[in-house]
């Protein structure tokens, strides 16, 4: 793999941009700098838990689709949502699919909010 990667790139620019930069600016900036830095690690986080996961979610719901012996359906989130909406999963796999869809949301609360899933643990 090449170094620095991209979420290693983004951490480095976000904190040069906070340390060095936002004290440097008006006031009236901080709340635009503070947007862009919370962006930027939403992008690592997403970066660098896509280069590790390898597609997880993608994996798990291509597991659930086996199991539920469904064919023809995409293993990603699309293709889940689409068999969801045309009612294509049995009623008595519903608890298996309830968990299947919390883990895909808290897998992306982890990188898009991790401190609500940290709060929600408390």
């Amino acid at each position: 793999m090449n170094r620095p990667a991209g979420d290693e790139l983004l951490s480095v620019a976000r904190r040069a941009l906070l340390d060095e930069l936002l004290p440097l600016l008006p006031e009236d900036k901080t709340y635009d700098v503070l947007m862009i830095a919370n962006a930027m690690a939403i992008a690592a986080r997403e970066l660098a838990a896509s280069q590790v996961a390898g597609g997880r979610g993608g994996a798990r719901i291509a597991g659930f689709l086996h199991i539920e012996k469904v064919q023809g359906t995409q293993p990603t989130e699309a293709g889940l949502a689409a068999l969801i909406r045309r009612r294509g999963i049995d009623t008595s796999r519903h608890s298996s699919l309830r968990a299947l869809l919390l883990s895909l949301t808290r897998e992306k609360l982890a990188l898009s909010n991790p401190k609500y899933l940290r709060q929600e643990a408390d």
